[in-house]
C-alpha cells in the first residue's frame, strides 16, 4: 500500500534562479544556502559553474523569497597566505595551471553570526571548509573540520552542552555514505565523532547526508537530508525528514519513511545531472509555513513550500 505523505507544493514558477539570470556566462547555478535577514530579506549563496567549468559561490538578494538578484560578482573566500596552498589550489590534469574550487555552500546562522559550510576542491580531494560572513561577499576561512573526502556539513543553531555540533557525511566510496555528527569548543579543533543515520529506507538505500542546518522545535531538532536511489542510467535522489534529541542530537527520535521530496518534474530531471532533488536550505516562517530551496538536476535553483507541522508529522510517520 502506498500512503498518501504528499506534503510539499512546488512553486508554480520554478525554477526560481537559471543560468540566464546570471550576470555573467553560466552554465549551471544551484544547490544553494538561504538565510533569511532579520529585516525579513532573503540572502542565497549558490553553487555557480561557468563553462569552463570552474566551481564558484554566488550570492543573490530577494525580498520576497522568490525573485533573487544576483550580485554582480561571485563570492571572494580569504584565507592567511600561509593556508592558501592546501585551500584552494588545484593543479589540473596535463598543464599544471592552479585554479581555486568552492562550492555547496550551507549558510549557518550561529550566536549572531553567519557561517558558511562549503566544500572545497584541492589536490587533496573534497573537503569541508568553514567560514564566516558579514556581508555575504567575503567569506574568511575559520576551519577544515574533518579530514578530506568528506561534505554536507551543517551547523547547529546553536551549542548543545556548551559545545558546537556539525552534522556531515564522510564518502565512503560513493556507497552507504551515512550522515555523521562532531563537536568542537571553538569551531576549529573538531572530534567526537559518531554516526547519526545510516542509509534505511528502500528510496534512500546507497547514500544519505544532511541537506540544510537543522531547526529547533519543541519535539527535536528537525533536520532535512537527502536520499539516494541507484537506476540502471544512473542515480536518482530524494529528500526526507528527521528528528533528533535536543540535548544528545546524535540519536534519532523520528524519521520518515517516505521522501517528502522526490523526483517528479522535466526541470528535476533533465540537466547536467539527471534526476536530482537537493535541498540546501530550510527557511521557517511564523505562520507556520516553511520553504524549501533545493537544488535541480545540478543545473537550476528550485523552491517547494511546506508547513512546519507536516514535517514534523512526517518524522513520525503520521498523516494530516
Amino acid at each position: 500500500m502506498i500512503e498518501n505523505y504528499d506534503v510539499i507544493k512546488r512553486y508554480e514558477g520554478n525554477p526560481i534562479l537559471t543560468p540566464d539570470d546570471m550576470p555573467v556566462p553560466c552554465c549551471a547555478v544551484y544547490n544553494s544556502g538561504v538565510v533569511r535577514l532579520e529585516d525579513g530579506t532573503f540572502v542565497m549563496m549558490s553553487r555557480f559553474e561557468a563553462p569552463n567549468k570552474k566551481q564558484m559561490v554566488w550570492t543573490s538578494r530577494s525580498t520576497d523569497g522568490i525573485k533573487f538578484i544576483p550580485d554582480p560578482e561571485p563570492v571572494k573566500f580569504v584565507c592567511k597566505p600561509e593556508e592558501q596552498e592546501y585551500y584552494d589550489e588545484v593543479t589540473m590534469p596535463n598543464s599544471g595551471h592552479l585554479i581555486g574550487s568552492w562550492y555547496d555552500p550551507r549558510i549557518c546562522p550561529v550566536e549572531g553570526i553567519y557561517y558558511i559550510s562549503y566544500c572545497v576542491g584541492g589536490d587533496f580531494g573534497c573537503r569541508i571548509a568553514l567560514g564566516k560572513t558579514t556581508d555575504f561577499k567575503t567569506v574568511e576561512f575559520v576551519s577544515f573540520p574533518m579530514h578530506i573526502s568528506n561534505r554536507n556539513a551543517v551547523l547547529f543553531p546553536e551549542k548543545i552542552g556548551g559545545e558546537y555540533w556539525m552534522l556531515h557525511r564522510p564518502q565512503a566510496n560513493d556507497k552507504n555514505g551515512s550522515i555523521w555528527i562532531a563537536s568542537s569548543y571553538d569551531l576549529e579543533r573538531w572530534g567526537n565523532c559518531r554516526i547519526v543515520a545510516k542509509p534505511e529506507n528502500y528510496w534512500e538505500n546507497t547514500k544519505i547526508g544532511p541537506a540544510a542546518p537543522p531547526i529547533k522545535t519543541d519535539k527535536g531538532w528537525l533536520i532535512v537530508y537527502h536520499g539516494v536511489f541507484p537506476h540502471t542510467n544512473g542515480y536518482n535522489y530524494g529528500a526526507g525528514v528527521m528528528m533528533l534529541d535536543l540535548n544528545e542530537p546524535w540519536k534519532v527520535i523520528g524519521r520518515s519513511k517516505d521522501p517528502i521530496l522526490y523526483v517528479k518534474e522535466p526541470y528535476e530531471m533533465i540537466g547536467q545531472v539527471p534526476n536530482v532533488v537537493f535541498p540546501g536550505a530550510v527557511i521557517p516562517f511564523e505562520d507556520g509555513t516553511v520553504n524549501i530551496y533545493y537544488g535541480g538536476a545540478d543545473y537550476v535553483q528550485c523552491l517547494a513550500t511546506t508547513t512546519l507541522d507536516d514535517l514534523i508529522n512526517m518524522c513520525f510517520n503520521e498523516k494530516k
